[in-house]
């Protein structure tokens, strides 16, 4: 608690300790609604998410966390994720994100996040939303500007596939992906991974703005 209080108070950056409690917290928070997700193995069933997302929160001291469900465009619950903002003003923040048989984890830093798949370190993603790999350092996705409504999402330098912009006018039930191509598996795992971390942090700066 004395650290949560130095940490709000002289906008500190948590430590690892921090980071893996509350990543465990995330993942106690999330596991009933996992049981309820729908699996989903190929890429193609990435086009049946829509922009249909329930809220809730949880809040224990200082701590606020923001936990959503993502749907199907039938209302099948797809994806369950968790947020948590450390430093107020500032990019500094932890994201859980998890399908049935899948888990991401964004450590967002003030200029890069680093993402983890299924517990491993995997790549970081710049400023400029480029994603590079953790060991090689090669560029292998991002994200960019399609249109006013779309957003193109690049794997190993090839458009695969393009996601809507929550951000835009849309209802519930309006696709969250197109994907564009037939993908092997890493290239799937790279979609997944750029994918799902635009879709919840645009759909948590809309909530901020309602």
């Amino acid at each position: 608690m004395i650290e949560d209080i130095l940490r709000a108070v002289l906008g500190m950056a948590p430590g690892a300790k921090k980071i893996n409690h509350d990543l465990a917290v995330m993942r106690q928070h999330c596991k009933p609604i996992v049981e309820q997700l729908i699996p989903w193995e190929a890429e193609k069933e990435l086009e049946l998410l829509s922009l249909k997302v329930n809220f809730m929160s949880q809040k224990r001291g200082l701590d606020k966390i923001v936990i959503g469900t993502i749907h199907s465009i039938y209302y099948e619950p797809m994806v369950t994720f968790a947020y948590r903002d450390y430093v107020k003003g500032q990019r500094d923040a932890l994201l859980y994100c998890r399908t049935k048989n899948l888990e991401f984890i964004y450590r967002l830093k003030r200029k890069t996040t680093d993402v983890y798949f299924n517990g491993k370190p995997v790549a970081v993603l710049d400023e400029a939303g480029v994603l590079h790999g953790m060991v090689s350092k090669k560029v292998i996705g991002g994200v960019r500007s399609y249109s006013s409504d779309l957003l193109s999402i690049m794997v190993q330098g090839k458009d695969i596939g393009h996601m809507f912009n929550p951000a835009r006018p849309h209802n519930e039930q309006q696709r969250a992906f197109f994907v564009l191509a037939d993908l092997d598996e890493e290239d799937e795992y790279i979609l997944l991974a750029l994918g799902l971390y635009e879709l919840v942090i645009r759909l948590l700066a809309n909530k901020k703005k309602k």
